[in-house]
């Protein structure tokens, strides 16, 4: 075999391991962000309903007040 044929073969099998574990990297840090997205939400979500009880709170109280 020729040098350059070793050196490309080196490259290729160096490509056919680095490359899924490159993907595998992304895919998790796509996870992640989704999963920081979702965790985000809800916490939007808890602060609506506590605004939504504590509204609720003070139309009843303004209701009593008039």
């Amino acid at each position: 075999m020729n040098n350059w044929q070793i050196l490309l073969a080196i490259v290729i099998v160096g490509l056919t391991i680095l490359i899924p574990i490159y993907y595998s990297y992304l895919e998790k840090s796509k996870r992640k962000k989704l999963q920081d997205k979702l965790v985000e939400s809800r916490r939007v979500t808890e602060r609506e309903k506590i605004r939504v009880y504590i509204d609720s709170i003070n139309e009843k109280y303004r209701a009593k007040r008039r």
